[in-house]
């Protein structure tokens, strides 16, 4: 695959799928590329967010490999497996849009120059394109149904940046 990729680590598959709206990523991004590390995790995961483990097999989610592995291995020591292959496989292909929530692995990639952007980033996006209507009942979603901790002060910042406030 050449040129810009959009590469999704598990937590933003996990997020969307649960709440139901894989629809706001496919509308954003068309194609997502995941890496086998990232349909493991998916796998592992699936007695806890079932929904997010049939992502694999969505017709817009495309599995594709890094091919330096000595460079995955050195990610790994600091990121999860998937984090590892996600960022591996933007440094493969630049200019990729990377989706990635873990503190940690945005910090690899801000160190690498990386684009990237998160589960909330995505939200605010789908919201300035009139795709998400509201976000505090997908904020709330996500805390039930995803699991996904958002701070008090996190979620001020998102919903005035989106108008919400």
């Amino acid at each position: 695959m050449e040129g810009p990729l959009i590469i999704s680590n598990t937590t933003p598959l996990i997020n969307f799928a649960q709440i139901g709206r894989m629809d706001v990523l496919e509308a954003l991004f068309g194609t997502i590329i995941i890496a086998p590390a990232v349909v493991d995790e998916l796998s592992a995961k699936s007695a806890l967010f079932p929904l997010a483990a049939r992502v694999p097999s969505l017709p817009v989610i495309k599995v594709l490999a890094p091919a330096d592995r000595l460079l995955v291995r050195g990610l790994a020591a600091q990121v999860h497996a998937g984090e590892a292959e996600c960022l591996a496989l933007a440094m493969e292909h630049p200019g990729s849009l990377l989706l990635l929530d873990d503190l940690a692995a945005r910090g690899l990639a801000s160190a690498n120059h990386l684009l990237f952007t998160g589960t909330l980033g995505c939200l605010a996006q789908a919201r300035q394109q009139g795709l998400v209507t509201a976000m505090r009942p997908v904020l709330n979603e996500l805390r039930t149904k995803a699991r996904f901790w958002i701070s008090e002060a996190l979620e001020a910042q998102v919903l005035h940046a989106t108008g919400e406030a």
